[in-house]
């Protein structure tokens, strides 16, 4: 979770617009209500880099600043690089990541008004038409330079102290954490609109050598500063710290003004010829990513709270003119949702009536209409990137409702667990097979074609369960059988004495009819390796198994190909349906292993 320094003057400020809500000793308790925990209350001391202009908060416990964290400047080395602006008196806050309109004063101010009752309901902005278009490359949807979502904005209006960057600055960072996952699926970029030319800016894929500019943090008057995109990514701190986003892109994108001027490389770096200062007040926004969603929910929130800074702050909308044709950023069209009265209260446990829950709801910033009614339709802000599913509004009223407001119950009926079926089955197979002298292990779920097929001289199962965004080129599916696990197992133990006896109770995964598309099962597999090895040895712990496990069972010869022609063996429950197979194993498959002593297994459904 992040930890977010809350001003406390700036916070109180936005509170007590109209009326003294609140003071600095109460809202220690607001946070908790509100499910924000509160880290400490302290000062901190603000400091200012002379090269890039970072603003750096430290505290009393954490001294003074010796290094800046967005240019790398030494400030040992090079003392006259920093000064000190000032103390601020701040709140220290635990923050739960789905809630990032709440990381900065205008978004807690504006959360906290509505729960303490001062502007309940919706939060409206005015937003003008703009004439500033983005056209959008439709190479930035290939694979070979993929970031296809872009929004933006335009603010004007704007005033800007060293306490107002730094809010913008951590909200950004922040967002990049919550929202982005750090910059992947979406960051931010801010720009100073006086220093851009022209209404038709343009976002595009562009060659890693293909022009220069000047990148945020360096010396715009030092002719050697220019770099190309792949220089930035070698010599830029932020290049090499977020670098690994588009390694595998032989094209970048990059924000261009009309006239072709760089006002950023998403999603590493702005240019600094348009860096945003003191001076600014007209600003240019914009938030590209991976993620609609995300690069729209980011939009909305930094507009928004920056509108909630300063209140006379305009918001200009943008076209994005993209392959699927144009349209208006920011969007802060709040979202429809059915709420059921029966359903909130049973799951609150709480006797709320509907107007009593309308009021909840509003409290915590949404607009409800339908009162009086058994379904509630809930609009919610564009900013609330939480709410997904009508449970989410449950909770929000229930934390306008006050959890400690809740009557503790005893639950009318009272159960013992007990242990699943299968898991009791899967304890006396274990007992089994421990008694049979073979060593249990436990092997990776995520296997790879190659490894679950390939090597195994089979074709692949059309049930097998894919990845759809694997880690790794091993990692691309779910495993269909605990075979491949044992024998890599074997492989990896060569080097000790035989034989050697393993097996593994584990489940493998299926694509079904279910409501999810899949589903496990529960198999016991063994496998045995040494110089005299043969079917009889694995067909002997078979024999003993199913006695003992009390399956009844028939077996019957096989053209299994994992398997020595003529010793291989498929097992059948007494309904005829095959519950495994066991065999000794292809030389062809040992091979792949790099295995060479003759192994034996067996494999057999538990369920």
């Amino acid at each position: 979770m992040p930890l977010i320094n809350m001003p406390i003057e700036t916070l109180l400020g936005l509170l007590n617009r109209e009326k003294t809500v609140t003071g600095e000793a109460d809202l220690p308790d607001h946070f908790q209500s509100m499910g924000c925990e509160v880290e400490e209350t302290t000062t901190i001391q603000q400091y200012l880099c002379g090269v890039c202009g970072k603003v750096i908060e430290r505290t009393e416990a954490q001294g003074a600043a010796l290094t800046c964290a967005s240019c790398g400047t030494d400030f040992r080395e090079r003392p006259e690089s920093v000064s000190t602006l000032g103390e601020n008196h701040v709140v220290r806050l635990d923050m739960l990541a789905v809630r990032p309109d709440l990381f900065d004063p205008g978004g807690m101010g504006r959360a906290l008004r509505g729960f303490l009752g001062v502007q309940t309901g919706l939060a409206e902005y005015d937003l003008r038409p703009g004439k500033l278009r983005v056209q959008v490359d439709p190479a930035l949807a290939n694979d070979d330079s993929y970031r296809p979502f872009i929004g933006c904005a335009v603010l004007r209006k704007v005033r800007l102290d060293h306490d107002r960057i730094k809010m913008l600055m951590n909200l950004q960072e922040d967002l990049h954490w919550a929202l982005g996952r750090n910059r992947k699926l979406a960051s931010i970029g801010v720009y100073d609109l006086a220093r851009l030319e022209g209404t038709n800016f343009r976002y595009d894929a562009v060659a890693r050598d293909a022009l220069t500019f000047v990148p945020l943090g360096f010396d715009a008057g030092d002719s050697s500063a220019a770099c190309t995109p792949d220089e930035i990514l070698a010599r830029h701190k932020t290049g090499q710290a977020f670098a690994h986003l588009l390694e595998k892109h032989r094209k970048v994108p990059l924000l261009r003004d009309e006239r072709g001027n760089v006002l950023s490389m998403p999603p590493i770096i702005n240019a600094e010829a348009c860096r945003v200062t003191h001076d600014s007040t007209d600003l240019f926004c914009d938030v590209t990513g991976v993620s609609q969603r995300s690069v729209d929910r980011a939009l909305n929130i930094v507009v928004t709270s920056l509108r909630e800074l300063i209140p006379e702050l305009e918001i200009e909308t943008v076209t994005i003119d993209g392959p699927d044709g144009a349209r208006v950023t920011p969007d802060l069209t709040p979202a429809a949702m059915d709420l059921s009265v029966a359903e909130a209260r049973d799951t609150l446990g709480a006797p709320l009536e509907s107007g009593q829950l309308a009021d909840l709801l509003e409290r915590m910033g949404h607009r409800v209409q339908g009162r009086g009614a058994e379904t509630l339709k809930v609009e919610v802000p564009a900013w609330r990137n939480d709410v997904m599913h009508p449970v989410d509004l449950i909770e929000d009223a229930g934390v306008a409702f006050g959890y400690d407001n809740l009557v503790p119950e005893l639950v009318p009926t009272f159960t013992v667990g007990a242990a699943r079926p299968i898991e009791e089955r899967s304890a006396a197979a274990r007992r089994v097979m421990v008694g049979h002298g073979f060593h249990q292990v436990m092997t990776l779920t995520l296997t790879s074609e190659p490894a679950a097929f390939g090597k195994w001289r089979i074709p692949a199962d059309p049930r097998a369960v894919q990845i759809e965004n694997p880690i790794s080129s091993e990692q691309t599916m779910c495993r269909v059988s605990l075979l491949p696990g044992l024998l890599e197992t074997l492989a990896i133990n060569k080097q000790y004495d035989l034989p050697q006896q393993l097996f593994e109770v584990g489940d493998c995964c299926f694509c079904d009819d279910s409501e999810t598309g899949a589903g496990e099962r529960r198999f016991m597999a063994a496998a045995l390796i040494g110089s005299q090895v043969g079917y009889a040895d694995v067909r002997a712990v078979l024999d003993s198994y199913i006695y003992e496990m009390g399956i009844e069972a028939t077996i019957a010869a096989s053209d299994d190909p994992r398997f020595i022609p003529g010793r291989g063996a498929v097992l059948r429950d007494g309904a005829g349906e095959t519950i495994g197979a066991m065999g000794e194993v292809h030389p062809e498959v040992l091979e792949a292993y790099g295995l060479k002593h003759p192994v034996a297994c067996v494999e057999i459904a538990l369920q």
